[in-house]
Protein backbone atom coordinates (compact mmCIF):
# COMPACT_ATOMS: atom_id res chain seq x y z
CA UNK A 1 0.00 0.00 0.00
CA UNK A 2 1.36 3.34 -1.15
CA UNK A 3 2.22 6.04 1.53
CA UNK A 4 -1.16 8.52 1.63
CA UNK A 5 1.28 11.57 1.01
CA UNK A 6 2.99 10.32 -2.32
CA UNK A 7 -0.21 8.76 -3.30
CA UNK A 8 -1.73 12.44 -3.45
CA UNK A 9 1.34 13.71 -5.21
CA UNK A 10 1.21 10.97 -7.62
CA UNK A 11 -2.15 12.34 -8.49
CA UNK A 12 -1.96 15.48 -8.52
CA UNK A 13 0.86 15.33 -11.55
CA UNK A 14 -2.01 12.80 -13.56
CA UNK A 15 -4.55 16.19 -12.79
CA UNK A 16 -2.06 18.45 -14.23
CA UNK A 17 -2.70 17.92 -17.65
CA UNK A 18 -6.17 18.49 -16.80
CA UNK A 19 -5.78 21.91 -15.63
CA UNK A 20 -3.22 22.83 -18.78
CA UNK A 21 -5.46 20.34 -21.36
CA UNK A 22 -4.35 16.93 -22.45
CA UNK A 23 -2.76 18.14 -26.15
CA UNK A 24 -2.82 15.61 -28.49
CA UNK A 25 -3.02 12.20 -26.48
CA UNK A 26 -4.81 9.47 -29.07
CA UNK A 27 -6.07 6.37 -28.45
CA UNK A 28 -2.94 4.38 -29.87
CA UNK A 29 -0.68 6.06 -27.19
CA UNK A 30 -3.14 4.24 -24.32
CA UNK A 31 -3.07 0.98 -26.25
CA UNK A 32 0.73 1.06 -26.37
CA UNK A 33 0.88 2.12 -23.35
CA UNK A 34 -1.41 -0.94 -22.21
CA UNK A 35 0.73 -2.88 -23.98
CA UNK A 36 4.14 -2.28 -22.18
CA UNK A 37 2.11 -2.68 -18.39
CA UNK A 38 1.06 -6.03 -19.73
CA UNK A 39 4.45 -6.82 -20.86
CA UNK A 40 6.41 -4.94 -18.81
CA UNK A 41 8.61 -5.43 -21.85
CA UNK A 42 9.06 -2.76 -24.76
CA UNK A 43 10.49 -5.85 -26.69
CA UNK A 44 6.99 -8.09 -26.02
CA UNK A 45 5.23 -5.34 -26.59
CA UNK A 46 6.31 -4.19 -29.98
CA UNK A 47 6.70 -7.49 -30.98
CA UNK A 48 2.75 -7.75 -30.03
CA UNK A 49 1.74 -4.67 -31.67
CA UNK A 50 3.58 -5.73 -34.92
CA UNK A 51 5.55 -2.01 -34.42
CA UNK A 52 9.15 -1.61 -34.20
CA UNK A 53 10.31 -0.87 -30.94
CA UNK A 54 12.66 2.23 -31.42
CA UNK A 55 9.10 3.71 -32.84
CA UNK A 56 7.12 2.40 -29.52
CA UNK A 57 9.45 3.82 -27.22
CA UNK A 58 9.75 6.97 -29.10
CA UNK A 59 5.33 7.13 -28.54
CA UNK A 60 5.69 6.26 -24.78
CA UNK A 61 8.20 9.39 -24.61
CA UNK A 62 5.51 11.34 -26.90
CA UNK A 63 3.08 10.55 -24.16
CA UNK A 64 4.83 11.13 -20.78
CA UNK A 65 6.00 14.41 -22.59
CA UNK A 66 2.09 15.38 -23.27
CA UNK A 67 0.98 14.10 -19.39
CA UNK A 68 4.23 15.36 -18.21
CA UNK A 69 5.12 12.72 -15.96
CA UNK A 70 7.31 9.74 -16.25
CA UNK A 71 5.28 6.40 -16.69
CA UNK A 72 8.33 3.92 -16.64
CA UNK A 73 11.23 4.01 -14.90
CA UNK A 74 14.00 2.64 -17.51
CA UNK A 75 17.06 2.58 -15.09
CA UNK A 76 16.78 -1.37 -14.84
CA UNK A 77 16.79 -3.93 -17.28
CA UNK A 78 13.30 -4.26 -16.93
CA UNK A 79 11.20 -1.77 -16.95
CA UNK A 80 8.71 -0.86 -14.02
CA UNK A 81 6.21 1.40 -12.88
CA UNK A 82 6.41 4.77 -11.19
CA UNK A 83 3.61 5.86 -8.74
CA UNK A 84 2.17 7.73 -11.17
CA UNK A 85 2.60 5.42 -14.34
CA UNK A 86 0.65 2.35 -11.57
CA UNK A 87 -2.38 5.10 -11.37
CA UNK A 88 -2.18 5.76 -14.95
CA UNK A 89 -2.79 2.20 -16.02
CA UNK A 90 -5.09 1.83 -13.44
CA UNK A 91 -7.14 4.47 -15.23
CA UNK A 92 -6.54 3.51 -18.65
CA UNK A 93 -7.13 0.10 -17.99
CA UNK A 94 -11.23 1.30 -17.64
CA UNK A 95 -10.98 3.65 -20.37
CA UNK A 96 -9.74 0.86 -22.65
CA UNK A 97 -12.23 -1.54 -21.50
CA UNK A 98 -15.30 1.30 -21.62
CA UNK A 99 -14.30 1.96 -25.02
CA UNK A 100 -14.29 -2.35 -26.17
CA UNK A 101 -18.17 -2.34 -24.57
CA UNK A 102 -18.88 0.69 -26.77
CA UNK A 103 -17.95 -0.96 -29.69
CA UNK A 104 -19.33 -4.04 -29.12
CA UNK A 105 -22.29 -2.29 -28.19
CA UNK A 106 -22.46 0.26 -31.96
CA UNK A 107 -21.78 -3.03 -33.84
CA UNK A 108 -24.59 -5.14 -32.47
CA UNK A 109 -26.81 -1.76 -32.73
CA UNK A 110 -25.77 -1.80 -36.33
CA UNK A 111 -26.70 -5.74 -36.85
CA UNK A 112 -30.33 -4.96 -35.29
CA UNK A 113 -29.15 -6.78 -32.29
CA UNK A 114 -29.34 -4.09 -29.14
CA UNK A 115 -31.93 -1.42 -29.23
CA UNK A 116 -35.69 -0.95 -28.99
CA UNK A 117 -38.48 -2.20 -30.77
CA UNK A 118 -42.08 -0.61 -30.41
CA UNK A 119 -45.10 -3.07 -31.16
CA UNK A 120 -48.45 -2.68 -31.09
CA UNK A 121 -51.51 -4.73 -32.45
CA UNK A 122 -55.36 -5.21 -32.58
CA UNK A 123 -56.59 -7.75 -29.95
CA UNK A 124 -57.69 -10.42 -32.36
CA UNK A 125 -53.70 -10.91 -33.88
CA UNK A 126 -53.51 -12.34 -30.52
CA UNK A 127 -56.42 -15.19 -31.09
CA UNK A 128 -54.40 -16.28 -34.06
CA UNK A 129 -51.33 -17.08 -32.69
CA UNK A 130 -49.25 -15.49 -35.55
CA UNK A 131 -48.26 -12.46 -33.02
CA UNK A 132 -46.70 -14.41 -30.75
CA UNK A 133 -45.18 -16.67 -33.57
CA UNK A 134 -43.69 -13.58 -35.29
CA UNK A 135 -42.49 -11.63 -31.87
CA UNK A 136 -41.17 -15.03 -30.66
CA UNK A 137 -39.21 -15.88 -33.43
CA UNK A 138 -37.68 -12.39 -33.14
CA UNK A 139 -37.08 -12.26 -29.74
CA UNK A 140 -35.18 -15.83 -30.22
CA UNK A 141 -32.87 -14.25 -32.89
CA UNK A 142 -32.41 -10.47 -31.20
CA UNK A 143 -32.56 -11.67 -27.22
CA UNK A 144 -31.16 -8.32 -26.58
CA UNK A 145 -33.34 -5.85 -28.18
CA UNK A 146 -36.24 -4.61 -25.73
CA UNK A 147 -39.34 -4.72 -26.68
CA UNK A 148 -42.28 -2.55 -25.84
CA UNK A 149 -45.81 -4.51 -26.69
CA UNK A 150 -49.51 -3.23 -26.38
CA UNK A 151 -52.73 -3.57 -28.00
CA UNK A 152 -53.49 -0.67 -29.50
CA UNK A 153 -56.72 0.32 -32.18
CA UNK A 154 -55.99 -0.38 -35.52
CA UNK A 155 -55.95 3.52 -36.29
CA UNK A 156 -54.47 4.66 -33.77
CA UNK A 157 -51.67 2.20 -34.35
CA UNK A 158 -51.07 3.28 -37.99
CA UNK A 159 -50.98 6.97 -36.74
CA UNK A 160 -48.27 6.24 -34.11
CA UNK A 161 -45.85 4.66 -36.61
CA UNK A 162 -46.33 6.98 -39.59
CA UNK A 163 -45.09 9.36 -36.40
CA UNK A 164 -42.75 7.46 -35.38
CA UNK A 165 -43.84 6.49 -31.76
CA UNK A 166 -44.37 3.11 -32.70
CA UNK A 167 -41.88 0.93 -34.66
CA UNK A 168 -43.93 -1.75 -36.12
CA UNK A 169 -48.54 -3.03 -35.83
CA UNK A 170 -50.68 -5.89 -36.65
CA UNK A 171 -53.54 -4.94 -37.97
CA UNK A 172 -56.72 -5.72 -39.63
CA UNK A 173 -57.18 -4.58 -43.26
CA UNK A 174 -58.41 -2.50 -45.21
CA UNK A 175 -57.62 0.32 -43.66
CA UNK A 176 -56.77 3.70 -45.12
CA UNK A 177 -53.06 3.87 -44.45
CA UNK A 178 -50.83 6.72 -43.70
CA UNK A 179 -48.86 8.14 -47.22
CA UNK A 180 -45.34 6.45 -45.66
CA UNK A 181 -47.00 2.98 -44.30
CA UNK A 182 -46.28 -0.07 -46.17
CA UNK A 183 -48.01 -3.37 -45.13
CA UNK A 184 -47.41 -7.43 -45.35
CA UNK A 185 -49.84 -9.89 -45.19
CA UNK A 186 -48.95 -12.34 -43.08
CA UNK A 187 -52.28 -14.25 -42.71
CA UNK A 188 -55.78 -14.71 -44.61
CA UNK A 189 -58.32 -16.35 -41.98
CA UNK A 190 -61.95 -17.55 -43.04
CA UNK A 191 -65.03 -15.90 -41.32
CA UNK A 192 -67.42 -17.84 -39.01
CA UNK A 193 -70.36 -16.64 -38.03
CA UNK A 194 -71.19 -16.40 -34.48
CA UNK A 195 -74.82 -16.87 -32.83
CA UNK A 196 -76.44 -17.22 -29.50
CA UNK A 197 -77.52 -20.98 -29.25
CA UNK A 198 -80.76 -19.86 -29.25
CA UNK A 199 -80.83 -18.86 -32.80
CA UNK A 200 -82.61 -21.13 -34.61
CA UNK A 201 -79.35 -21.36 -36.99
CA UNK A 202 -77.32 -22.50 -33.93
CA UNK A 203 -77.66 -26.24 -34.89
CA UNK A 204 -76.87 -25.87 -38.27
CA UNK A 205 -73.42 -27.45 -39.40
CA UNK A 206 -73.35 -24.66 -41.97
CA UNK A 207 -75.20 -21.47 -42.08
CA UNK A 208 -76.19 -20.08 -45.09
CA UNK A 209 -75.88 -16.29 -44.75
CA UNK A 210 -78.75 -14.83 -46.78
CA UNK A 211 -81.03 -16.98 -44.12
CA UNK A 212 -79.72 -14.10 -41.76
CA UNK A 213 -80.82 -10.97 -43.70
CA UNK A 214 -82.89 -9.79 -41.11
CA UNK A 215 -80.33 -10.11 -38.16
CA UNK A 216 -78.65 -7.09 -36.70
CA UNK A 217 -75.14 -7.85 -37.05
CA UNK A 218 -72.77 -6.86 -34.57
CA UNK A 219 -69.42 -5.21 -36.10
CA UNK A 220 -66.26 -3.53 -34.48
CA UNK A 221 -66.27 0.10 -33.70
CA UNK A 222 -64.79 1.23 -37.08
CA UNK A 223 -65.44 3.44 -39.79
CA UNK A 224 -67.43 2.41 -42.75
CA UNK A 225 -65.36 0.33 -45.34
CA UNK A 226 -62.98 -0.36 -42.77
CA UNK A 227 -61.59 -4.20 -41.38
CA UNK A 228 -64.85 -6.06 -40.47
CA UNK A 229 -67.39 -3.62 -41.16
CA UNK A 230 -65.82 -4.20 -45.35
CA UNK A 231 -65.62 -7.99 -44.31
CA UNK A 232 -69.41 -8.06 -43.05
CA UNK A 233 -70.47 -6.06 -46.36
CA UNK A 234 -68.80 -8.07 -48.75
CA UNK A 235 -70.07 -11.07 -47.20
CA UNK A 236 -73.77 -10.22 -47.06
CA UNK A 237 -73.92 -8.27 -50.06
CA UNK A 238 -72.19 -11.70 -51.80
CA UNK A 239 -75.09 -13.50 -50.28
CA UNK A 240 -77.81 -11.25 -51.79
CA UNK A 241 -78.93 -8.76 -48.99
CA UNK A 242 -77.51 -5.52 -47.16
CA UNK A 243 -76.87 -5.97 -44.06
CA UNK A 244 -78.37 -4.36 -40.77
CA UNK A 245 -76.05 -2.84 -38.20
CA UNK A 246 -76.92 -3.56 -34.75
CA UNK A 247 -74.29 -2.39 -32.15
CA UNK A 248 -70.56 -1.72 -32.19
CA UNK A 249 -68.10 -3.59 -30.06
CA UNK A 250 -64.72 -2.14 -29.33
CA UNK A 251 -63.20 -5.19 -29.82
CA UNK A 252 -64.28 -9.24 -30.47
CA UNK A 253 -64.16 -10.41 -26.93
CA UNK A 254 -66.86 -7.66 -25.92
CA UNK A 255 -68.27 -8.70 -29.90
CA UNK A 256 -68.61 -12.24 -28.48
CA UNK A 257 -70.18 -11.33 -25.59
CA UNK A 258 -73.06 -9.48 -26.88
CA UNK A 259 -74.18 -12.32 -29.06
CA UNK A 260 -73.88 -14.29 -26.06
CA UNK A 261 -76.41 -12.29 -24.61
CA UNK A 262 -78.44 -12.16 -27.68
CA UNK A 263 -77.53 -8.69 -29.16
CA UNK A 264 -77.62 -9.87 -32.69
CA UNK A 265 -74.95 -11.79 -34.51
CA UNK A 266 -71.77 -11.39 -35.84
CA UNK A 267 -68.90 -12.22 -38.69
CA UNK A 268 -65.93 -13.40 -37.00
CA UNK A 269 -62.47 -14.32 -37.74
CA UNK A 270 -62.01 -18.12 -37.29
CA UNK A 271 -59.77 -17.45 -34.62
CA UNK A 272 -62.04 -15.95 -32.32
CA UNK A 273 -63.23 -19.52 -31.58
CA UNK A 274 -60.43 -19.51 -28.71
CA UNK A 275 -63.58 -16.89 -27.06
CA UNK A 276 -65.36 -19.55 -25.49
CA UNK A 277 -68.83 -18.10 -23.67
CA UNK A 278 -71.75 -19.53 -22.25
CA UNK A 279 -74.65 -19.64 -25.02
CA UNK A 280 -72.42 -18.59 -27.53
CA UNK A 281 -71.60 -20.95 -30.77
CA UNK A 282 -69.36 -20.33 -33.87
CA UNK A 283 -70.54 -21.73 -37.04
CA UNK A 284 -68.70 -22.02 -40.50
CA UNK A 285 -70.91 -20.18 -43.12
CA UNK A 286 -71.89 -22.04 -46.35
CA UNK A 287 -70.65 -21.54 -49.81
CA UNK A 288 -68.67 -18.31 -48.21
CA UNK A 289 -65.06 -17.07 -49.60
CA UNK A 290 -64.72 -13.73 -47.71
CA UNK A 291 -61.22 -13.86 -46.23
CA UNK A 292 -59.89 -11.90 -43.40
CA UNK A 293 -56.38 -10.71 -43.51
CA UNK A 294 -53.66 -10.08 -40.86
CA UNK A 295 -51.02 -7.89 -41.50
CA UNK A 296 -47.90 -6.12 -40.39
CA UNK A 297 -47.67 -2.13 -41.09
CA UNK A 298 -44.64 -0.84 -41.02
CA UNK A 299 -42.59 2.56 -42.04
CA UNK A 300 -41.78 2.55 -45.55
CA UNK A 301 -37.71 3.35 -45.88
CA UNK A 302 -36.88 2.71 -42.32
CA UNK A 303 -33.58 2.59 -41.59
CA UNK A 304 -33.52 1.13 -38.27
CA UNK A 305 -31.53 -2.03 -38.52
CA UNK A 306 -34.02 -3.75 -35.84
CA UNK A 307 -36.94 -2.68 -37.86
CA UNK A 308 -35.75 -4.23 -40.82
CA UNK A 309 -34.44 -7.47 -39.07
CA UNK A 310 -38.65 -7.29 -37.65
CA UNK A 311 -39.58 -6.94 -41.17
CA UNK A 312 -37.13 -10.20 -42.74
CA UNK A 313 -39.00 -12.32 -39.96
CA UNK A 314 -41.97 -11.08 -41.30
CA UNK A 315 -41.20 -11.57 -45.17
CA UNK A 316 -40.49 -15.12 -44.21
CA UNK A 317 -44.05 -15.62 -42.66
CA UNK A 318 -45.45 -14.62 -45.70
CA UNK A 319 -43.39 -16.48 -47.29
CA UNK A 320 -44.71 -19.57 -45.58
CA UNK A 321 -47.95 -18.69 -45.90
CA UNK A 322 -48.14 -18.35 -49.69
CA UNK A 323 -46.38 -21.99 -50.56
CA UNK A 324 -49.12 -23.23 -47.68
CA UNK A 325 -51.76 -21.99 -49.56
CA UNK A 326 -49.84 -22.97 -53.30
CA UNK A 327 -49.95 -26.63 -51.82
CA UNK A 328 -53.57 -26.34 -50.10
CA UNK A 329 -54.38 -25.16 -53.72
CA UNK A 330 -52.52 -27.98 -55.83
CA UNK A 331 -54.21 -30.59 -53.88
CA UNK A 332 -57.97 -28.98 -53.75
CA UNK A 333 -56.89 -29.59 -58.26
CA UNK A 334 -55.84 -32.85 -57.70
CA UNK A 335 -58.81 -34.11 -55.91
Amino acid sequence: MLPPRECKKARLQLDAPKRRGFGNIELRHLRYFMAIAEEMSFARAAERLGVAQPGLSQQIKILEDLLEVRLFDRSRRKPSFTLAGELFYEETRKIITQLDVATQIARRAARGEVGRLAVGYVGSAAYTGMLTRVIGEFRENHPSVELHISELEMLRQLDAIAEGRMDIGFIRPPAPLPRNIDTIPILFEDLDIALNTRHPAADQAEVDLKDLAGEDFIIPVHSSQISFHHHTTVACQKAGFQPRFGPHGRDFMTIASMVSIGLGVALVPRSTRCIQLPSLVYRPIKGQHVKAELAVAFRRGDHSPIVRSFIVITRHHMQQMTEAGRTVSGSSDKS
